[in-house]
């Protein structure tokens, strides 16, 4: 009997453990591109246990690991989850990722291979991911490096599972050199309601695609939390939204529509920053990794002006660059040719690649910025498209994409105040119309009084009136995450997205917003106009007459649920109309109430 870690295994025969280890099953769960819902593979989970007379999926590695039979259920699993999976030709190029109990890589006897029972599948070492739990502590982080590095030298992927909330942190992931990053379950349950979450998450993207890694968000279960997990730059998606982990293989896509739908919603967003980096990017042809070294040389000699080439897999997969200047430090020195043929036939080229940051096309052009600010020493970004090598941007297509883009956000800027323009505003509605699984508030403001004051104290001093109520708005969408855009004149737009903006709250910001105005504008007026409460100016009709001192107006509207029927003509006139009743409210607001968040009622205006 062997003991370990002070529990003892069962009795058994290595040929009972065996059957009990045949009666295990798996599931798939699909890990999809999360701007195409394109399938990167699937993670096999395990299922069954029960049936085999386990008490959960703990106890089957433990008892194969004190039973001495751990490297034999591997063998199993593999063999099972491999020939499961690929029975279908569909999925052939498709990843399985695969869960590794980390004490099997500290097994004498563990070598990691395909297992000759499914030699006849015809699948690449590439095909497999292997999944490490950042949950179980490594006695030897030197020694784990050393499996890892052999493993990708033989083609295998690797991902780290659970990161951010086991033992290891970013030690694990400084030594384990992964492909992909699976972020915890914790860090995605409720993102979108949770600040310091994003902030996390975000983080951790930033920094796992300036080292060439992908981000997997794990355990996607909602709408909200797909949008924050797209907007912060993860990769790729895996949850309950996308599918369930099933059983049933022939049940399994290839595309899942479901991310269609909701990149569709906010495909305005992108699809402009998706054109810009695509006439930049530099269509450099790659390099597989089984090329030779002579190859290599030769491509840099008839290619004089590339610098670097991409280097990729057997699935078009990018692991890297192969940059001139690593190469010219054994090209120009004594035996240096002699020295890298050597280097290249023994270890193969990855150990000339160098890590370069890796993003997906489909990210908006932000998440470029984001990466550049990082690090501006950055030469070249690999640029893919559902995973698969699409190009290189160097440095100065960077920046070049970076100017275009702030011109074209200046274009639509009004030139008074620098707030976003009317077809910014109009792209908004246009995706809040869309938006029906959201909860959405919009506001217009008008500025009541403005002419008389335009009038007599000048257009010097009505524009130092504009750009006070936008500064006002400015410092009020710092704080509530809000969408602000000048209309034009002295018309303003505010808009809120998500559950956590309710009527009652956002319409006390707005009070809030109406009463600062009023205070602030007060200065602004003589003495004299101050004293009398009002402002003599000629009216419509050209006879003098007394104005109020400046206020301004609020029509809201509140879209939530089903609003499906609600068309961009159909809001303008709702707004219009909400505007009027505005005007002649005590409170200087009006609200109208659209869809599941109210009953087509206004409230809290009340006419003079």
């Amino acid at each position: 009997m062997i003991v370990t870690q002070g529990k003892k295994a069962e009795s058994l025969s290595g040929e009972l453990l065996c059957n009990r280890f045949g009666l295990l099953n798996y599931a798939f769960q699909p890990i999809v591109n999360i701007h195409t819902g394109v399938i990167l593979g699937f993670e096999a989970l395990l299922r069954g246990y029960d049936r085999a007379g386990f008490s959960s999926i703990s106890d089957v590695f433990d008892t194969a690991y004190e039973s001495g039979q751990l490297i034999e259920l591997d063998n199993i699993l593999k063999a099972s989850a491999i020939r499961k999976l690929y029975s279908r030709p569909e999925f052939l190029s498709a990843k399985l990722f695969y869960n590794l109990d980390n004490r099997i890589l500290f097994e004498p006897d563990f070598i990691s291979k395909i297992p000759s029972s499914v030699k006849d599948i015809n699948i690449f070492t590439s095909n497999i991911s292997f999944e490490i739990s950042e949950k179980h502590e490594f006695p030897s982080y030197e020694k784990t490096h050393a499996i890892l590095r052999e493993y990708k030298h033989q083609h295998y992927r690797i991902a780290i599972d659970d990161f951010g909330s086991g033992y290891s942190g970013l030690t694990l992931l400084y030594h384990s050199d992964p492909d992909y990053i699976k972020i915890d379950r914790f860090f995605i349950d409720r993102i979108n309601d949770d600040s310091r979450k994003k902030f996390f998450v975000a983080n951790v993207v930033n920094l796992a695609h300036m080292m060439g890694i992908s981000v997997i968000a794990e355990g996607i279960e909602t709408v909200g939390e797909y949008y924050v997990c797209r907007e912060i730059g993860c990769d790729y998606v895996q949850g309950y939204l996308i599918q369930k982990p099933e059983t049933d293989e022939s049940k399994l896509l290839t595309r899942y529509p479901v991310v269609d739908k909701l990149v569709t919603r906010q495909s305005r967003l992108t699809e402009g920053d998706r054109n810009f980096i695509s006439r930049e990017i530099q269509c450099v042809e790659a390099v597989p990794v089984e090329s030779t070294t002579e190859e290599i040389l030769e491509k840099f000699r008839k290619k004089q002006s590339i610098s670097s080439f991409p280097v990729v897999n057997n699935a078009n997969e990018p692991l890297g660059l192969l940059r001139e200047t690593d190469l010219k430090k054994y090209v120009f020195s004594p035996y240096g040719i002699s020295i890298l043929q050597h280097k290249s036939s023994s270890e193969g080229i990855e150990s000339l690649i160098s890590k370069a940051p890796v993003m997906e096309i489909s990210n908006p052009i932000d998440k470029f910025m984001d990466l550049y600010s990082l690090n501006q020493d950055i030469d070249s970004v690999i640029i893919t498209e559902n995973g698969r090598y699409r190009g290189i941007l160097g440095s100065s297509s960077i920046l070049r994409i970076l100017s275009e883009k702030k011109i074209s956000i200046a274009q639509d800027q009004n030139p008074l105040t620098k707030l976003p323009g009317n077809s910014s505003i109009n792209g908004y509605l246009a995706e809040v119309l869309k938006q029906t699984d959201k909860r959405h508030i919009i506001a217009y403001f008008d500025l009541d009084n403005f002419k008389p004051f335009n009038d007599v104290y000048g257009f010097r001093q009505g524009d130092r009136i504009i750009r006070l109520f936008a500064d006002i708005l400015q410092e009020h969408s710092l704080i509530s995450k809000a969408f602000i855009g000048h209309v034009g004149g002295d018309d303003f737009f505010i808009g809120y997205t998500g559950k956590e903006h309710s009527n009652s709250r956002i319409t006390d910001e707005i009070e809030r917003i109406i009463e600062r105005f009023e205070y602030d504008v007060i200065p602004f007026y003589k003495e004299s106009d101050r004293v009398n409460g009002c402002l003599k100016s000629k009216a419509r009709n050209g006879r003098m007459a007394c104005f109020p001192l400046m206020t301004v107006s609020a029509a809201v509207i509140c879209l939530s649920g089903r609003t499906d029927e609600l068309s961009m003509e159909t809001l303008s006139e709702k707004i219009a109309e909400t505007k009027l009743k505005a005007k002649k409210a005590k409170n200087h607001m009006s609200v109208l109430m659209f869809g599941t968040c109210g009953c087509d009622e206004e409230n809290q205006a009340t006419e003079d």
